[in-house]
């Protein structure tokens, strides 16, 4: 049952991005906000609201620019005290030891030590009561390269943004990566697209990560296997029978933990009658344990499998005669 807390702002999570503006005698200064979000796609266009009575507020509608810069968890402290106290009475660039570095684009200033940095300048204003929204268009974006993928995009866990618990007033570090958006529903129940036999192969390959993931005994996985045909390939590792299998999967259990297999894309082949082939790709996160280490290293990496079923025809359930894992 629901209990009823009456209107709040109540959105989770928020966004922690600190304001970048010049005051009336053009000293640069910031402060946090939450009150933030993306309004347009083309152009691009955010808001933030602010209270009148921030010290930032008549900055940005004298100036009519501001910056975005996000924090990563490593100035959290920094981004705190800085939507703390105010800019009427503190130099906050100077108490914090923050950078300001004028933007080229806009005249305001952002924070050259905080990853990811939008350039903005303002669209319009709309007084909506207690805040102030400031719509603006994002004329550019900075990103330190150490932040990037390989394709160019941000890599968000190596950004490891801070988001904002409204109520508590609690901050809370981004968690682990969850899927691919518009991809994930593919992978599951949800894809009506697939035919029965898929939807019976799909089901066995997200039965099956999940036991391995949840270090089931190893009496629960092995009815997923033909052991008499089975040929499993996982890296440098051969399996061509149990005893393969349960050495193989002793050692993994041993050497991690907190695992996670996401599936990201499925595609099946049928290679003859009640014989198909899954191709898979995942994404696959673990702790590892090892004695010469105090503190655990987390891997992560991404993949394809090959899973070749065949569907026994005593019990009618899809076993798997071949597994050949190749991680990138």
């Amino acid at each position: 049952m629901k209990k009823s807390l009456g209107p709040k702002a109540y959105l989770f999570s928020l966004p922690t991005i600190v304001v970048g503006s010049y005051d009336q005698n053009d000293r640069p200064n910031i402060m946090t906000a939450s009150w933030i979000g993306v309004v347009n796609s083309d152009p691009v266009m955010i808001s933030v609201s602010l209270r009148k009575a921030t010290y930032s507020y008549d900055s940005l509608l004298k100036q009519k620019a501001f910056t975005l810069s996000i924090p990563s968890k490593n100035h959290i402290a920094e981004m705190d005290y800085v939507g703390t106290l105010s800019g009427r009475q503190r130099d906050k660039f100077s108490d914090t030891g923050l950078t300001p570095i004028k933007s080229k684009l806009v005249h305001a200033p952002y924070i050259d030590e905080f990853p990811v940095v939008l350039e903005c300048r303002l669209v319009k204003s709309d007084d909506l009561g207690l805040h102030t929204m400031f719509v603006a268009e994002v004329l550019d974006v900075k990103i330190d390269q150490d932040y990037l993928k390989e394709n160019g995009m941000p890599d968000v866990a190596k950004l490891a943004p801070v988001s904002f618990g409204y109520g508590d007033r609690e901050y809370y570090e981004l968690g682990d990566y969850a899927g691919s958006a518009n991809r994930l529903w593919q992978v599951g129940s949800l894809n009506t697209r697939l035919n029965a036999t898929e939807q019976e192969l799909l089901k066995r390959v997200n039965d099956y990560f999940t036991k391995v993931d949840g270090a089931e005994p190893l009496e629960e996985l092995e009815g997923f296997f033909d052991w008499d045909n089975i040929q499993m390939i996982d890296q440098e590792s051969v399996i061509n029978n149990r005893q393969d299998y349960a050495r193989w999967y002793d050692n993994v259990s041993e050497r991690f933990f907190d695992r996670k297999h996401i599936l990201e894309k499925i595609s099946f082949e049928t290679l003859s009658d009640n014989n198909y082939c899954a191709e898979v790709h995942f994404y696959y996160r673990a702790r590892s344990r090892d004695a010469m280490q105090p503190v655990s290293q987390l891997m992560q990496v991404r993949g394809v499998v090959e899973v070749t079923f065949m569907r026994d025809l005593t019990s009618g359930v899809f076993k798997i005669t071949r597994y050949n894992a190749k991680v990138s």
